[in-house]
Order: structure tokens, then sequence, then C-alpha cells
């Protein structure tokens, strides 16, 4: 333990573990939990992250990032379509499959559908709607979950007749999405997204076109009692410095897209009890960690004033700390 002790003020290097999903699979950079536990890299080797974030003293949970990175098989590799109520999530786009969306465009399910909710005399109308295409799709589903014969065509029309009511957002690699609570989200097949968010598991799962291995039954009627019916906006950035935005802003935490230009440092942020780093294009340097494109770095909360992002050549990358 020594060896994690010994440089509480260096940034360490995130070593990540994979967790297997129905729709394809999580890679963790700072996730702790029973399914699975990120390490660090130390002097002394690498280490559980819970044993480090003890050793110098920073107290958890931290902010959680991760790679969602959906199979490309369209229905297969669509996530849960859920709401979070206290969870703050933002994702930035990092590829798409070409064999998924050969025109380089992923998707994510994202809000309601506004033509279809004003076919409605009022909102009830349309809630009380959706949840009983919600619910006669879910039927469905639990027929095939009990290996039941269910034919395509009818699982096909169930589940579009769902879907009508929401919206499918274009996502281009870099681009930014923002998920207020209550909004209603399910990234799609083939579109991977590297995310930071609220160390939390919480969620209400509206729907999924597969079995639900991680509770019994969906959430449907008390998500779509109470989720954001208005379309999203589009997130708005503000400049924090040259070649620096911050891209999300919520009460736990914050983050920053930097643009880091050929041996022009920049500067970590000033507060907060740590900062997580990832690159997301050419290669970085933190105080003496070198990160390539989607790798990551821990900076604690002494090393913050200490350490300023350099490279070689011109790259981009994410930050995130608590208050930013």
């Amino acid at each position: 333990m020594s060896a994690i002790a010994a440089a509480p003020d260096r940034p360490v290097k995130l070593v990540p573990v994979s967790i297997a999903k129905p729709w394809g699979r999580e890679i963790w950079y700072s996730g702790i939990e029973e399914r699975g536990e990120s390490r660090v890299l130390t002097a002394g080797g690498e280490r559980l992250l819970g044993d480090y974030l003890d050793a110098v003293g920073i107290p958890r949970p931290v902010i959680l990032l991760k790679v969602l990175d959906p199979h490309p098989e369209p229905v297969r590799g669509d996530l849960y379509f859920e709401v979070h109520e206290h969870k703050r999530e933002v994702y930035v786009v990092t590829a798409v499959d070409r064999g998924a969306w050969p025109d380089g465009t992923g998707r994510i399910r994202f809000g309601m559908n506004q033509d279809m909710r004003r076919r409605f005399a009022d909102d009830d109308e349309f809630r009380a709607a959706y949840l009983a295409a919600v619910r006669e799709y879910e039927v469905i589903r639990q027929r095939i979950d009990r290996g039941d014969a269910v034919p395509a065509e009818e699982e096909a029309c169930k589940r579009a007749a769902m879907d009508a009511f929401t919206s499918l957002k274009r996502l281009h690699p870099s681009d930014v999405v923002v998920v207020p609570t209550w909004t209603p989200h399910a990234l799609q097949h083939g579109t991977r997204v590297a995310e930071f968010q609220t160390a939390s598991y919480e969620r209400y799962i509206i729907s999924f076109a597969q079995k639900v291995l991680t509770q019994d039954g969906w959430d449907s009627e008390h998500a779509i009692a109470r989720l954001r019916l208005d379309a999203p906006g589009e997130p708005v950035f503000e400049q924090v410095a040259p070649g620096v935005e911050r891209i999300a802003s919520f009460d736990d935490f914050g983050v920053w897209r930097a643009a880091v230009e050929r041996g022009g440092p920049v500067a970590l942020p000033s507060r907060g009890n740590h900062a997580l780093c990832m690159a997301l294009e050419g290669r970085i340097e933190i105080g003496g960690v070198e990160l390539g494109p989607e790798e990551a770095c821990l900076i604690p909360e002494s090393g913050l004033g200490a350490h300023r992002i350099t490279t070689g050549v011109t790259a981009r990358c994410l930050i995130a700390a608590p208050g930013l």
C-alpha cells in the first residue's frame, strides 16, 4: 500500500474493466461495483481503484467515466429506453460503425415525438396512449422471454407502434449529448460514446427489446407518468479558456472539452477533490502519464494545480471534476 500513497499529488492511469451487457459492453474507467472494479497503474503496479482512493484520501464516489460500446446489429445493439431521476449523464460520440450506419451518422433514441404528441387532445392522453403501446409490446417481450414462438412480424409491428411515440436524434463523431433528468434516452446500435455520469445505478426502464437481466420487469408506468415530454434542447457550450469549452455543468460535476495545441499547455481545473481526463484524439501527457485515444487518468486534488496537459501534436481531450 505504501507504493500507492508515495505520490498522492501525481496522476495515475486508469486501467478499465469490461462489463458485458445484452446490447454490447460497458468499459468502466472509474467504476467500483460488485459487477467489477476498475484499477489504477501506480509505481507499485496495478491496484484496485478503491484501494487507491482510500490510500490518497479521495472521498467516494468519484465521477464515473465509461465507454458504451453497443453491438452493431439493429435491436440487439440498442440500449434500454430509460430515464433517471437523479443521475446526470453526458455522452461524447467517439465512433460510428459504418457497417451499422453506412453514412457515418449514428443514432440515439432521445425524447418524445412532438408530431405524435400534437395528435392528442392533451398530454395526459398522450402519456396514456404511449403506456398502452409499451404494455402491448411488453406482453410480446414476456412471451419471447418464456420461450414462446412469436412471429417476427408481430414483434416488429408492436415495437414500431411503441417507438413511434419517441424521437431519434442523429449523431456524428464528436457530437455531445447532455441527458437531463427524466429525459428518456437509449443509445442505438453501432454508436460508441464516452460517458461521464453521476456514480449511481439509479434508473427507470421504460422498455427494452431484449430480456432485462438486472431486474424483474420494467418501470414503464412510473417513468411515463414523470418523463419530460418537451423536446430536449441542444447543448450550449461555454468557452472557459482558449481552446477549452464547458460541455456540461451539473450540480455534482462538470465536463470540459479541450483542444490541446502542439506544445501548448492546458490548465487543469482549480477546484474539486479529483479530476478525470480522457484523450479523444492524438496523444497527451499529464504529470508524466501519457494517454492515447480512449485512455484516461485520475488526478488527485493536490495535483490539480501542479500539472498541465501538454502534447507534441494537436490533440483533444475531456476533463471532468466535481463543481466544474
